[in-house]
Order: structure tokens, then C-alpha cells, then sequence
């Protein structure tokens, strides 16, 4: 699955002029994709298990993505729970992927928001994060990608009345991405016609900390008796 556009337009009023972002992941057989554990592409419009036409790989069906912040980087030790609650959305809500036909791209999400008031926010200077699950909701979902950008958002002390555009790739973008959470794959398949070898992401499956803590004193119990 390839997310084919990744796209959010977004307003922030700043105090000398007004920014607007856009978050991108690519476009079409080009595009850096995001898959689930299965190497399936996330599209809302076609239910999970379905065959995109002309032989184009299989849905993994809905999917949601949010920009944001997070308050640490140190993610794989957390849950489910606490990795949801440790995110905060730059507008407030998230988007679900799609698709443009069932012979069109996939993956393709879009949200917007404007009037933004950054000073004294959460978000100023920043780094940008997309953050993605495969469920309806995050809190639906069980496996998670944590992907972050080294740019920053807008401090209040900056003025930049032209929109500034940010891509989400693992090579190729303006900007370095770290992958925080998840899989870096070798290719991941946005168009039926997609003959491109592009990389792209994987989601990994986060449990619950209570099922994590579990799993690790079972592991240890085990190795004992073992011993």
C-alpha cells in the first residue's frame, strides 16, 4: 500500500502574519506509501481483504492519520493507551485514508484547519510528526506508525506569509525523516500501474501495556524454567 497524497492545508495565525502548511507524502506511483504489517494498502472506500483492479495489491482497509507533536521520542516502550494520549492533533481532528476509485491511488487523506492561534501553543518550534494507525480511530486501532520530520512549526516570533509544504518520505524529501515507530519498507504499491520502486512504511502492532506486561512475564517465566 502507498499512500498516494498526504495532504493538510492549515492556517496558523502568527503575530505579524498568518503561515499555512502542507503535509505530503508523494503523489500517484511515486508516492511513499504506508501499509499494515501485511504489506496491504489502507483505503477507507474498500473494505479490508478486497483486491485493487489490475492486479494492484489488496486493502487493508480504513486507516487514519493525524499531524502533530508528541511529547517524547522514546515511543516503543509505551502502549496503546499512553502512545493515543501522548499525541496532540495540529487540527484537532484526525483523516481516514482513501482511495480515488478502485483503480485509482490509494491511500490518499486530506484535512484542514485555519485561524490557528500558534503563539503560546503546544506547537511552537516544534517537530512535525505523522502519526497513523490502522483502525477507524486511533483508538480503534492496534497497529501504529510514528514518522518524524526535522522541521519545525512556526514560533511566534516568525513571520512567513507564504505557505510552506512538507513531504513525508524515507529518502528524497526536502526534510530528513526518522521513523519512530514501525518498518522501513522497499516498496510499497500506491497505483495499479505502479511499476516504481519507491520506499515507504510499515505499521507494527502496539499492544496494550497490561498485554505487554504480561507477555514480558511470561517470556520471563519461561527463560527461568528453562534455566
Amino acid at each position: 500500500m502507498k499512500l498516494s497524497l498526504l495532504a493538510i492545508s492549515t492556517a496558523l495565525a502568527v503575530s505579524a502574519s498568518a503561515a499555512s502548511y502542507s503535509f505530503s507524502n508523494g503523489s500517484g506511483s511515486t508516492a511513499s506509501g504506508i501499509s499494515d504489517m501485511s504489506g496491504n494498502t489502507f483505503s477507507s472506500s474498500v473494505a479490508a481483504g478486497t483486491a485493487f483492479a489490475s492486479g494492484g495489491g489488496t486493502s487493508a482497509g480504513a486507516g487514519v492519520v493525524g499531524i502533530g507533536i508528541f511529547s517524547t521520542d522514546s515511543l516503543n516502550g509505551l502502549g496503546a493507551a499512553a502512545l493515543i494520549a501522548d499525541f496532540t492533533s495540529l487540527t484537532g481532528v484526525t483523516s481516514a485514508f482513501a482511495v480515488s476509485g478502485a483503480t485509482g491511488n490509494r491511500g490518499i487523506f486530506s484535512s484542514t484547519a485555519s485561524n490557528i492561534t500558534i503563539t503560546g501553543t503546544a506547537f511552537e518550534n516544534k517537530n512535525m510528526y505523522l502519526f497513523a494507525g490502522n483502525g477507524t480511530t486511533f483508538a480503534l486501532s492496534t497497529q501504529f506508525l510514528v514518522v518524524k520530520l526535522a522541521t519545525q512549526f512556526l514560533g511566534s516570533d516568525d513571520s512567513i506569509p507564504t505557505a510552506t509544504a512538507e513531504l513525508f518520505r524515507p529518502t528524497g524529501g526536502p526534510a530528513a525523516t526518522t521513523l519512530l515507530l514501525g518498518t522501513n519498507v522497499a516498496n510499497v504499491q500506491t497505483a495499479n500501474t505502479d511499476a516504481s520502486i519507491t520506499p515507504g512504511w510499515a505499521m507494527v502492532t502496539v499492544p496494550e501495556s497490561s498485554t505487554a506486561l504480561l507477555g514480558a512475564l511470561g517470556a520471563l517465566a519461561l527463560l527461568r524454567r528453562r534455566r
